[in-house]
């Protein structure tokens, strides 16, 4: 019953999306990530971002549940990751293998779409569609942080992270996608995990070092589980030069 409730209220989201006056046209020719700067707003409102589909109908939808995730992610999002490697003093590192994973809450996804109200729909031939939306069952409150820029017009925060009492901060990069969607994601991630390896609830680190004929071999396997609560992506910059897309996080301390 939830789910089908979810559904029509997303259908009905999508009509007010294409209906109301706040609703905006924009095909291209401008900064994307301007788009999804929301430090203007207050913290209960959230962007979502869709992907060039083919109808604008399927990229207002996926753009409401992307803002919708968004939301459950600030909740509280749990952290899963592993590393191992092997090095031989002969040739150096002989094997590399990294699993990262990160879990949220979705069982109230279809009472979260319900709530929302939609404040415009914007249109990008890189992006698909950008939503904001906000959340009237989360209380208003001013966001903590906006991004200060230098001479050369990059933010601080890619040097040093900010320090606001009760906050923690983290980085993350990635490089350029195929579609902006999935580069966006893969640096949000990147700066989830920044987080956790700054904030782990529980670590374990197993190291094997043993020498034949000279030769040493080191095994390392590591594991880093978290649960970040109030994670929220800030501000985000792409570096044209490097075609990197940068990530600022917090989350509470």
């Amino acid at each position: 019953m939830a789910a089908k409730s979810g559904h029509v209220m997303l259908s009905l989201l999508i009509l007010l999306a294409f209906s109301s006056c706040a609703t905006v046209g924009r095909e291209g020719g401008s900064d994307v990530l301007a788009s999804l700067d929301v430090s203007k707003y207050p913290d209960n409102v959230y962007v979502g971002i869709s992907g060039p589909y083919s109808t604008k109908e399927r990229m207002v939808e996926e753009a409401i549940l992307s803002a919708a995730k968004s939301i459950h992610l600030n909740q509280a999002i749990a952290l899963d990751s592993r590393l191992v490697t092997s090095y031989h003093s002969s040739v150096g590192l002989t094997s590399f293998a990294v699993d990262e994973a990160a879990y949220f809450d979705d069982t109230a996804m279809a009472q979260t779409i319900e709530a929302l109200k939609v404040l415009s729909v914007q249109f990008d031939e890189q992006a698909g569609a950008v939503v904001l939306v906000a959340y009237p069952e989360q209380k208003e409150q001013k966001r903590i942080y906006q991004s200060i820029y230098d001479d050369q017009g990059r933010p601080t925060w890619l040097k040093t992270y900010p320090k606001v009492e009760g906050y923690r901060f983290g980085i993350g990069s990635a490089k350029r996608y195929y579609f902006l969607n999935d580069s966006l994601e893969a640096a949000d991630f990147a700066a989830a995990q920044n987080l956790l390896d700054l904030k782990t609830d529980h670590a374990l680190s197993v190291e094997k070092v043993s020498t034949h004929d000279e030769v040493m071999q080191r095994d390392l396997y590591q594991a880093q589980r978290g649960l970040l609560s109030g994670f929220t992506i800030l501000a985000r910059y792409y570096d044209k030069e490097t075609q990197t897309y940068w990530s600022l996080a917090s989350c509470y301390e």
